[in-house]
């Protein structure tokens, strides 16, 4: 998932239970998201914004990206 992949990358997050752990959600929560099992949501989206101080814009943008 490009946006799992872009935040590790950019955010130096070694894997994706510490992105967990920085978003305060669960492990699971992100693994289900990458493997393509749950959308990501606009809670997700949300949480992002304000953790890493992305614009929604550009959150969307890499959700979209990841779909084509």
């Amino acid at each position: 998932m490009k946006l799992l992949n872009y935040l590790r990358e950019k955010f130096d997050i070694k894997n994706d239970r510490q992105l967990a752990l920085r978003l305060d959600i669960s492990t699971p929560v992100v693994s289900r998201v990458r493997n393509g099992k749950a959308p990501v949501s606009a809670e997700f989206m949300i949480r992002v914004h304000e953790v890493f101080e992305l614009p929604i814009a550009e959150i969307k943008q890499l959700c979209v990206e990841d779909q084509h």
